[in-house]
């Protein structure tokens, strides 16, 4: 049996783009997304951002069909280098959680990644 013949629901895919919006501050900063995990998010972004500092990541997905879907997570600067910055999630994305209902492509997406680097 095909993948598409067991799929329960639609198949949402991230969109490699992320952005990042600085607590206080009205204009959203674009991020590449490089990877992501249950604790948090590594982006690329073209400007220094502080350390520590308060954010909401929101997501992009995108179905088969084209239409799109947004999620938003909070998070904490917690390094950068260079265009690479890393961000800790408020709450882990934990199946079941509270994080991963509020967003719940998000933790399906993890989830996926995670069935295939065991199947690897």
């Amino acid at each position: 049996m095909d993948d598409r013949e067991r799929r329960q629901m639609a198949r949402y895919y991230l969109v490699s783009r992320a952005d990042v919006l600085v607590r206080d501050s009205f204009d959203p900063i674009w991020g590449g997304v490089a990877n992501v995990s249950r604790t948090g998010v590594t982006l690329y972004i073209r400007q220094p951002l502080k350390l520590n500092a308060k954010v909401t990541l929101t997501f992009h997905f995108c179905k088969e069909d084209g239409w799109e879907a947004n999620e938003t997570a909070t998070a904490t600067v917690i390094w950068q280098s260079g265009e690479a910055v890393g961000f800790k999630f408020e709450r882990p994305i934990l199946a079941n959680s509270l994080a991963a209902k509020k967003t719940p492509y998000l933790a399906d997406y993890i989830a996926e990644r995670e069935a295939d680097a065991l199947d690897e």
